[in-house]
């Protein structure tokens, strides 16, 4: 695509292109859309919202399973000029009123699953008016009586016209929400330039062509999926194998079934994979790359295994900072992309030697290829762009061939079974127990190659609290990879003189 383009206008011009080929199989189910299909699909979202809302809100927010469903309403907006607001479906709580709240969003497409999440706090969103519901409306009706229900396959229209959307590439396609570079979660507001250039940069180190079958666990609400995974593929016209979630018992059965050809291995999939039992399927298959970053397992003892090719590490992506470096197919040095300037720095900003580790800042070259703010967060936004360039708050290094090596995280995120997560977020939760006085949290070490929870906490005067209480506390609260896995009862917390947690000291301990 040489022209600028928005999202919908690239659907509808895929769907000219490669018209009767597979686009989208729904794994286990094998239900399967052709391009053309696909954007009918997304045309009767888009003219049912038009024809069941009239005047379109800004924004709209989705809250979803991986689906065809799901999918094709991100392009109904985009078609339409209103932009997606993308919720993480395992947020709980604070982080789910607050992530729905901050984007003043009036309508909200959910399901059934989220009916139990959302009821805990819908008193705390004032300003959403509607909820468009894929299923058990009835059920939705009696938990939400205040709102407007709309059942989704009611809304669909049977106009299958393409909608020829009037913003351009610079306009906003979506607010992604991520951990990014402060306290709490926050919307990436990514354009649909920046959507498009992700997955156009995705394609040539991963050799992605029309003959290419990629297999995508990942929730929708992330940029992997969405734009690594499958605009990439949708851009070369290939097939895309959606799944709800990975499983490392269905795993390599459907990648040998839907005769998959690549995929990436987000979070901690490698190490599942390497962990588990050796099964014929893992190496009778079509795959003939990967890519994994970290990788915790050796390459080459992957490669032998699973009968591939792991890509190297190397690539360096995020919401906020867009896809800057790329891997290459056989070195551990990544390419930084021409369209970004990469500096590696000091806590002044100033630059540091070739093969120095500092942290990592950005500069675009060009407008639209990293996210334009955090939304409705000002303040946050100006920090992570201070000194004219953006802070990542990752640890990197450059090498005297100006090769990229990612080292670690500098900022509160915690990886935890491939979710960011902000330590703020699950400090602001356990801090809500009655017994509890004060709370840190870090990641630590696990079995699975990233991180798990530690809290560390002080009671108050005459007070206690087990693992066990906290747990059951957290639950319901945040989601299911938020809540510690470990706990550590303290006297005193140690801290800076400016009050912050030295982590650093909790560490060692």
């Amino acid at each position: 695509m040489k022209d600028p383009v928005t999202l919908g206008e690239l659907l509808h011009r895929c769907s000219v292109k490669y018209s009767d080929r597979t686009f989208l199989t729904i794994a286990p189910t094998d239900e399967t859309w052709t391009y053309s299909e696909f954007e009918q699909l997304s045309n009767r979202i888009a003219h049912g919202l038009q024809d069941t809302l009239g005047q379109l809100p800004t924004h709209m927010a989705i809250m979803l399973e991986n689906s065809a469903n799901y999918l094709a309403c991100t392009y109904a907006l985009k078609k339409l000029g209103s932009i997606e607001v993308s919720i993480n479906r395992t947020f709980r709580g604070i982080s789910l009123a607050r992530t729905i709240s901050l984007t003043k969003t009036p309508v909200l497409i959910t399901s059934a699953a989220h009916f139990e999440a959302l009821h805990a706090i819908i008193d705390e969103l004032d300003l959403l008016t509607t909820i468009i519901v894929t299923d058990e409306a009835d059920q939705a009706q009696a938990l939400f009586p205040d709102h407007k229900i709309i059942k989704f396959e009611s809304m669909l229209s049977d106009d299958i016209s393409h909608i020829e959307c009037t913003e351009h590439e610079l306009s906003t396609a979506s607010i992604m929400f991520t951990s990014g570079t402060t306290g709490v979660s926050k919307g990436c507001v990514l354009s649909h330039k920046y959507a498009i250039r992700t997955a156009m940069n995705v394609i040539p180190p991963f050799r992605v062509t029309g003959d290419d079958v990629v297999y995508s666990p990942y929730p929708l609400s992330h940029i992997g999926p969405a734009y690594y995974d499958i605009l990439s593929t949708m851009i070369t016209g290939g097939q895309v194998i959606l799944r709800d979630g990975f499983s490392v018992s269905s795993f390599w059965p459907e990648i040998k079934k839907y005769k998959v050809t690549w995929f990436m291995m987000l979070g901690s999939v490698q190490q599942l994979l390497w962990s588990a039992p050796a099964q014929p399927a893992e190496k009778e298959h079509c795959v003939s790359r990967c890519w994994a970053t970290p990788a915790p397992v050796p390459k080459a003892k992957f490669d032998a295994r699973f009968n591939t090719h792991l890509i190297p590490g190397g690539g360096y992506g995020s919401t906020d900072g867009g896809w800057v470096v790329v891997p290459q197919w056989d070195h551990e040095g990544g390419l930084i992309l021409p369209a970004f300037e990469v500096m590696i720095a000091d806590e002044q900003d100033n630059p540091l030697p070739a093969g120095v580790a500092g942290e990592m800042l950005i500069r675009p070259k060009e407008p639209g290829i990293i996210s334009d703010e955090y939304f409705g967060m000002p303040d946050a936004t100006l920090k992570s762009r201070r000194n004219l360039w953006f802070h990542t708050g990752d640890i990197a290094r450059i090498d005297k061939d100006g090769l990229f090596y990612f080292v670690c995280r500098k900022t509160e995120r915690i990886r935890v079974k491939g979710e960011m997560v902000s330590g703020f977020e699950v400090e602001e939760v356990v801090l809500t127990h009655s017994s509890i006085e004060d709370c840190a949290v870090i990641g630590v070490a696990s079995a699975l190659s990233e991180e798990e929870i530690k809290a560390f906490v002080v009671c108050k005067h005459g007070m206690s609290v087990t693992h066990a209480e906290l747990a059951e506390h957290c639950r319901g609260k945040m989601a299911k990879h938020m809540i510690p896995a470990h706990l550590q009862v303290m006297k005193e917390i140690p801290r800076t003189p400016t009050g912050k947690a030295e982590k650093g000291k909790l560490a060692t301990m």
